[in-house]
């Protein structure tokens, strides 16, 4: 079997998956998908990237099957240039990452930035192309669908074993724990960040004070209150910030992400470690309630979702090694 040409030129994800899934032998359809990936999962053109990027769409609809899925994502490198890379539900970087640079009123993969993953006989191929849209990939494959990041790896050194904790325990008990093939495909991940106070020396360092929520202040009123709380040199010399405990963000549909942010005051980590994370793990939970609260129209078992992520919580609390 040949790849259909219908899985090149319908582009309503619907409709292209009603059509793959009324294929009577998913086997061989799977196999001549999976054929084709393999010519362009090193692409040297946006127009091969975009074909890789539909082909990916459709073995999320039918499945992989005994080879290693992965989503074909388009995001913004460092320097503003397009980043087009293959990942797996895990998180590990497949194939070809490419950034992509302009040339002669055109664009075409940069060597220098660009990176080969698992192909050992591929070389990256500069070919400057006209430019056209990178696609992305607009249905995801089931993944763990919580992570624990930071934006900033600093901390007061009482919540380093913690911050390590979670990095060697939480989050690769939630990647095997966790059991996304329940919950749903219309959410894809939540990260939530953790914003810990620090203080690296005189000219360098962030402690957040928490805001009252039933003030329900605005971003520009923070430092005002703060004012009414601290004088200006008490501000300066402690690097104080008012934030509230939880910023959550929006859910971004195109992604289907949702980034929260969880703020620590510096008094957290003056705390025991089991009580840290007794505490961490009370926030990460009320975050995710107040993402189902806002997203109740969205079919995904945050029901279940909760469950599983508690009772990983709960034994990540129980932990005692320290990193």
């Amino acid at each position: 079997m040949t790849v259909p040409k219908y899985v090149y030129t319908t582009d309503d994800l619907d409709v292209l998956a009603a059509k793959l899934l009324a294929v009577p032998q998913r086997g061989k359809l799977r196999s001549a998908l999976l054929a084709a990936f393999q010519q362009y999962n090193n692409y040297s053109t946006p127009a091969e990237w975009n074909r890789a990027v539909r082909l990916c769409e459709c073995l999320a609809v039918i499945g992989w099957g005994d080879s290693v899925g992965v989503e074909a994502h388009t995001e913004t490198y460092v320097n503003g240039y397009p980043e087009t890379f293959f990942v797996t539900p895990r998180g590990a970087v497949r194939y070809l990452d490419a950034v992509w640079r302009p040339r002669n009123g055109g664009i075409m993969v940069a060597p220098d930035l660009s990176t080969v993953h698992e192909l050992p006989q591929a070389e990256i191929t500069p070919v400057v192309c006209q430019q056209q849209p990178l696609l992305s990939q607009r249905n995801w494959l089931p993944k763990c669908p919580v992570k624990i990041v930071r934006t900033l790896n600093n901390c007061y050194p009482g919540s380093r074993a913690l911050l390590d904790s979670i990095d060697h325990d939480l989050n690769p008990m939630l990647l095997d724990g966790m059991r996304p093939e329940l919950y749903g495909n219309s959410l894809n991940r939540i990260d939530l960040n953790c914003a810990m106070s620090f203080d690296d020396g005189p000219h360098c360092k962030t402690n957040y004070v928490i805001a009252d929520e039933s003030l329900k202040l605005r971003k520009s009123e923070y430092y005002g209150a703060l004012l009414e709380m601290f004088n200006t040199d008490e501000i300066e010399q402690e690097g104080l910030f008012l934030r509230p405990r939880f910023d959550i963000g929006p859910f971004r549909k195109a992604t289907g992400r949702v980034f929260a942010t969880i703020v620590f005051e510096k008094e957290f980590s003056a705390r025991p470690l089991v009580e840290q994370k007794r505490l961490m793990a009370g926030y990460f939970l009320a975050a995710i309630d107040r993402i189902a609260g806002r997203r109740k129209k969205l079919d995904y078992n945050f029901t279940q979702m909760r469950t599983d992520f508690e009772s990983i919580l709960d034994r990540w609390i129980n932990i005692d090694k320290i990193w």
